[in-house]
């Protein structure tokens, strides 16, 4: 941040409409973490005031702000994914892709039946099937054409634990989806960076 020392950001807010949408107090400081973006079609169309709050180590702050104006035609998360889904992942389906499994991200997937909730903010919010009940959000971006977009996690998102499928240096992984009979069938496309991520998403999902 220009003018500011090493170490001299304590956190930074990110507004929309005078609401926070996300707090992050790590370099490079950006919204929804690495790797994520903001999706204008879950805002709603119109203006809309944009803003910038830092919290500098000697108590002062900078703030900057701007307008920005969302068409009609922006896309949004389709309302017949949002809500609640369930995904049983299996042993083999974990197996599937060890072969391109980095071991620096930690444990692996956890075997068993996960819980999913995709809401209008474009937050996936993952619920482990371990006793603990962990839970996790990432973004997804359902594009037109079927196309999907499986981004990382979103940092310091409210509520969630610390962690995701993979470490926030990953590229998003790229999947298609389709609806069958009530069931949110996926499938992956491009999604050899992140193992754990492509053994979850690639499967079926149940109401």
């Amino acid at each position: 941040m220009t003018g500011v020392p090493a170490g001299g950001v304590v956190s930074v807010r990110f507004l929309i409409d005078g609401k926070v949408r996300h707090l992050e107090r790590e370099t490079p400081y950006l919204f929804a973490g690495r790797g994520n973006l903001l999706l204008p079609g879950t805002l709603g169309p119109g203006t809309h005031v944009f803003a910038v709050d830092v919290k500098l180590a000697d108590g002062s702050r900078l703030t900057a702000a701007s307008t920005a104006v969302v068409s009609k035609q922006a896309p949004s998360i389709p309302r017949q994914v949002l809500g609640r889904w369930t995904r049983t992942v299996t042993a083999a389906e974990i197996a599937r892709t060890q072969s391109f499994r980095n071991p620096a991200d930690g444990v692996p997937l956890p075997a068993g039946t996960w819980q999913l909730r995709i809401g209008a903010d474009g937050a996936a919010r993952y619920t482990d099937p371990t006793p603990s009940h962990e839970l996790t959000a990432g973004q997804v971006r359902f594009e037109p054409g079927g196309r999907l977009v499986v981004g990382n996690e979103i940092p310091n998102f409210p509520h969630a634990s610390k962690g995701g499928f993979c470490g926030d240096t990953v590229g998003a992984g790229i999947y298609r989806w389709s609806l069958h009979g009530g069931a949110l069938i996926v499938r992956a496309v491009n999604d050899h960076q992140c193992a754990d991520r492509n053994s979850f998403w690639n499967g079926t999902f149940t109401r």
